[in-house]
């Protein structure tokens, strides 16, 4: 190369708001210590109050079929309940018509109708003939439970009959619950078993990945110790926050997947710039050394950081389009999540590297694992990753054809994408709910545990009149007659009628989500006839419903994104380019990893490999989010190592010196990042609820095209191809850079 780079100053953030603050916090360290002290404390103590306060997914959407359906239980069928709990009695030894099994059977029943949490116990003795509450094999009988009130209040009701029902067994009768609540509260436990799991595999990956990166075991630890105290400050906000909402159970494992994952990232950038900073900031016996060190940190990968952490909410923010309860939970959890990382990043960390000064290089690997120093990388004597990113525009079209190959063909399977919930029946296999929801798909119908529920008024929600009784008749005799149909019961009440619809298939199967629809259409077609309101809801309507909002409001947030993307890079960047070869590098990035994921998740792919039997769809919540979080952590790859291209550019290097310096500079963190996050992620691949498996493989294939194929390959290749077009319009190129991206290459 016969073109040179100017030195980068420094010192050029000094006095910025980023380095001001971050020499307060040094002086004040052990204050700012203290009371994130008794933060964490505090968090830890209301820990178990946030796993008690969690609720089951809420997929109501307002103004649905299925919301109205639930309106109207409420409100004329209160004797009917919110949810029908399903006690299981079963036994190896005992006939059903044995006396001991009937007395087992007679107690716990006495037992829940004195229960002030009950509306109404049915007795499988006092239903034969009308429900199938005995098994034809006398095995096993089945009691219904009547609960009510809120989603908060069901999962209350649900473990306290859970430790009724768990004292019960005896006389070699097995006794247990299940339902949708119970399920939600079994959930609840497995999935934290779930994220412990993942945690132990995934963060001592990260630990080995910091201590390479960052070449000393002191700073290896720094960044897990801030990002885990800011994983369970989350914790404490969300149970506060949860005496004014509810938060579903994937709260805790959501949040310790994406705080963990991009808390580890930010702290990175910082102490690695803070170890560049302490070795130039003065003489080692200078008492303010240690100040203008964390000061020089804060004001560069500080301002980064803060930077990336906007982007990426601002991306989350879009999902509030989707008006489903569940999505802008998760969307909720992961903002505040990553808020609070970033808080403590910008809080504690810089407090504790003020604490350690120099110690941050404490029990450092040997030299030739040592990162790069400043003088190192602004040698003549060129690096790996400068001469790669030299190999790479040498031949900018193999490059670009190469890695857009490889999308393109990973982005296929998406073309098929299915939309369901899993409600995790598998993941509790071995828990009491789950034991008993085996039984219950074995011996009697899979769709008891959540029946469709079919609500039948008069105009303006009146009691039925003679005519439309007859038509209810009709239509639960053309629905028994259905194959995917076990039984069909009639509830009236008040002169309106409920008609309970209890599939043969699992109620989150799709073809339980098929019945939905055509029982929708037969409702409509009797409706019409003699005006008789009809609304179909339930636990699978609910998913229909949910799914049709999101898929209908998907390409909405697409454009939210998108838009913002663009104008976001063109500001930045000053480019117009730039912004667009980003966007459609991103949504390659994005539709390959969600197609990558149908392939293995929908398509069953490697199924066997990975422990886990196909549902036949994708989590019905899993795309929309996949998609604001990843454009989001794309955007800030974007900004890491264009900025630093930018930042050469703009000084009057060539645009082929300007993009080898910049992939010289940031390769090294954008590559510790990205293990980083791919480790976090893809640990929870062992989880044994799928959801959590979906997600965690979705994000990590994600970061993992993103950081090889688009940013090591597709971005200095193409940057080539357009040369200095890249730049337009720009701006004077004597115009020295604004030292904005200078953390990217920390």
């Amino acid at each position: 190369m016969t073109d040179t780079i100017a030195r980068i100053d420094p010192q050029v953030t000094r006095g910025n708001i980023g380095d001001r603050w971050g020499r307060l916090v040094a002086r004040r360290r052990w204050v700012v210590l203290a009371i994130w002290t008794l933060l964490a404390v505090g968090s830890a103590v209301l820990y178990p109050a946030l796993q008690n306060s969690l609720v089951g997914a809420n997929f109501s959407v307002p103004g649905t079929e299925s919301s109205r359906a639930e309106d109207l239980i409420e409100r004329h069928f209160e004797s009917f309940g919110s949810e029908q709990l399903v006690v299981m009695f079963t036994s190896k030894s005992v006939n059903t018509a044995d006396p001991a099994f009937r007395e087992r059977v007679g107690e716990v029943v006495g037992s829940l109708r004195q229960s002030p949490d009950v509306l109404r116990v049915v007795d499988p003795y006092e239903t034969a003939g009308f429900v199938p509450t005995i098994s034809d094999d006398g095995t096993s009988a089945l009691a219904f439970v009547g609960i009510g009130g809120e989603a908060s209040d069901r999962i209350a009701v649900a473990e306290r009959v859970q430790e009724m029902i768990g004292a019960a067994s005896g006389d070699g009768v097995e006794v247990a619950v299940t339902g949708y609540s119970p399920m939600t509260v079994d959930l609840t436990r497995v999935e934290s078993e779930d994220a412990v799991r993942a945690e132990s595999i995934g963060l001592p990956i990260a630990f080995v990945v910091l201590v390479l990166a960052l070449g000393s075991v002191v700073a290896g630890i720094v960044p897990l110790i801030s990002t885990g105290i800011g994983v369970l400050a989350a914790f404490g906000m969300f149970a506060l926050l949860s005496n004014f909402m509810t938060f579903d159970v994937l709260v805790t494992t959501v949040a310790a997947m994406f705080g963990l994952g991009l808390g580890i990232d930010y702290a990175l950038f910082i102490v690695s710039r803070f170890r560049e900073e302490i070795g130039r900031a003065g003489p080692p016996d200078d008492p303010h050394r240690t100040e203008r060190a964390v000061g020089a940190a804060m004001g560069t990968a500080g301002h980064t950081i803060v930077i990336s952490g906007l982007v990426v909410l601002i991306a989350l923010g879009a999902l509030a389009i989707v008006d489903v309860p569940a999505v802008r939970s998760i969307s909720l959890v992961v903002a505040l999540t990553i808020a609070t990382v970033v808080v403590v990043a910008w809080t504690l960390l810089p407090a504790i590297l003020a604490i350690l000064g120099a110690r941050i290089g404490a029990w450092s690997l040997p030299r030739r694992f040592q990162p790069p120093s400043v003088d190192e990388h602004d040698a003549a004597v060129p690096t790996w990753w400068s001469r790669w990113a030299q190999h790479v525009i040498e031949r900018p079209w193999r490059y670009t054809a190469a890695s857009a190959a490889v999308l393109v063909v990973c982005l296929i399977p998406i073309g098929s994408i299915s939309y369901g919930v899993d409600l995790g029946a598998e993941a509790l296999s071995q828990e009491p709910s789950g034991r008993a929801n085996t039984v219950l798909t074995e011996k009697f119908a899979p769709g008891t545990i959540s029946p469709i529920t079919i609500v039948f008024t008069g105009e303006d929600d009146s009691p039925l009149g003679p005519q439309q009784t007859a038509t209810v008749n009709a239509f639960a005799d053309t629905v028994r007659g259905d194959d995917r149909v076990a039984y069909a019961l009639a509830q009236p009440e008040g002169g309106r009628s409920l008609l309970i619809v209890v599939p043969s298939v699992p109620i989150d199967s799709t073809e339980a989500a098929d019945l939905v629809g055509s029982l929708r259409a037969q409702a409509l077609l009797a409706g019409e006839t003699d005006g008789t309101n009809v609304s179909v809801g339930g636990t699978t309507a609910l998913v229909v419903d949910a799914s049709d909002e999101i898929s209908g409001k998907f390409a909405w947030v697409v454009a939210a994104v998108l838009a913002f993307s663009l104008f976001y890079l063109a500001v930045v960047f000053r480019s117009v380019v730039i912004p667009l070869k980003a966007v459609a590098m991103n949504l390659l990035v994005t539709g390959a990893a969600l197609g990558a994921t149908v392939a293995v998740f929908q398509w069953g792919w490697g199924a066997s490999i990975l422990g886990f039997e196909s549902p036949g769809y994708i989590q019905v919540y899993l795309p929309v989010t996949v998609f604001a979080v990843v454009f989001g952590l794309s955007m800030d790859y974007e900004v890491f190592l264009i900025g630093r291209m930018r930042e050469v550019f703009v000084r009057g290097a060539s645009n082929d010196v300007a993009v080898v310096d910049g992939i010289e500079h940031t390769a090294r963190p954008i590559t510790a990042a990205a293990a980083i996050m791919i480790a976090v992620f893809a640990s929870f691949v062992t989880a044994d609820v799928l959801e959590l498996k979906q997600f965690g493989f979705a994000l990590a294939i994600a970061v993992l095209f993103d950081a090889v194929l688009v940013r090591m390959m597709m971005v200095p290749a193409m940057m080539k191809l357009f040369g200095e077009r890249n730049w337009w319009p720009g701006s004077d190129r004597r115009t020295a850079g604004s030292g904005r991206y200078e953390a990217a290459g920390s």
